[in-house]
């Protein structure tokens, strides 16, 4: 039994469970069981769906003489094990969502905030601050355009369907993958931590070939120029802390530090003069700006001038 066998089979076991009640001891155990990895989630919920539209589809149907003479239905976890198998071969990894197609759908955030969902195909997205995405579910194709801001994917990969990101001029595959893709105007940076993608030019002239990241590799692309470099594992957990709201900087000059907290406020820093090049170091807090400058004030010596609506720092 591999890997995804097992969860399904858990799944399956907890599924049964749920329908007849948990109980307190099991409720904390099912909720343990979730939180351990996004996979057993996204699998529970697909079973879910799947088992629920099977009893729709059931109640639809009027039953026969000799089906009168049958049990309503299979014990449940019976029939919650049969149904991850009709999912698995009939349909493929688990994408209920082709029963019927699901309308495009728009997620947002406000500067500041975020948000957690989960798509139709059971894939997982973090919205980081001010983003905004239009997810298309169909059963031909799964897309998801990313207007502004930044998100991170944990894609149900489906080899038949591939989960696409459009991100300006640059699309983004999914090849069995966890990804971030932020997008700044014409430049988009995609940060790959499992699995890999495939990123290529869409539209332009002079459109290169596309290139593939794997697992620690970050592609920085802008209009027709692409690179791909290696990370350490830790420059990548660093890349991703704004998933839990903070910010790691590793010697950056200050002006950048400073325009990178900017997108998680309202109010801005405005940093001029020679404090500008000041190489700033370490994690911060996205959304304490009078923390951070109370800090550049103790630490360097800066002079900081506050009004309503912004902080100017200087020598």
């Amino acid at each position: 039994m591999n890997r995804r066998e097992k969860i399904e089979e858990e799944a399956a076991d907890w599924l049964a469970r749920v329908d007849r009640g948990l109980s307190r001891e099991e409720e904390v155990l099912f909720a343990r069981w979730k939180a351990a990895d996004i996979e057993h989630r996204i699998i529970f919920l697909q079973l879910q769906a799947a088992w629920q539209r099977a009893d729709r589809l059931a109640a639809m149907r009027q039953p026969s003489p000799s089906a009168s003479r049958l049990p309503r239905r299979l014990p449940l976890k019976a029939a919650a094990i049969a149904a991850v198998l009709v999912m698995c071969v009939g349909l493929g990894l688990g994408l209920a969502y082709r029963a019927r197609d699901i309308p495009p759908q728009r997620f947002e955030t406000a500067i500041g905030a975020r948000r957690s969902l989960n798509l139709a195909d059971g894939t997982h997205v973090e919205l980081n601050t001010n983003t905004v995405i239009h997810a298309s579910i169909t059963r031909e194709a799964r897309t998801v355009t990313l207007d502004r801001g930044q998100a991170y994917f944990e894609v149900v990969h489906d080899d038949r369907h591939p989960f696409v990101v459009i991100a300006g001029n640059h699309r983004i595959t999914d090849l069995g993958t966890k990804f971030s893709v932020r997008r700044d105007g014409d430049r988009v940076d995609v940060v790959v931590t499992e699995g890999e993608v495939r990123v290529e030019h869409i539209a332009g002239e002079h459109v290169g070939a596309p290139v593939v990241a794997e697992r620690n590799m970050v592609v920085i692309a802008r209009r027709n120029e692409t690179l791909v470099a290696q990370r350490h594992p830790k420059e990548i957990d660093d890349a991703m802390l704004w998933r839990s709201g903070m910010l790691s900087f590793n010697q950056e000059p200050l002006a950048a530090v400073a325009e990178d907290i900017n997108r998680y406020n309202t109010r801005k820093i405005e940093v001029v003069g020679p404090a500008r090049d000041i190489r700033i170091g370490g994690s911060f807090r996205s959304d304490n700006i009078e923390g951070f400058t109370q800090l550049l004030r103790d630490g360097f010596g800066l002079k900081i001038v506050e009004t309503d609506d912004k902080i100017v720092i200087s020598n």
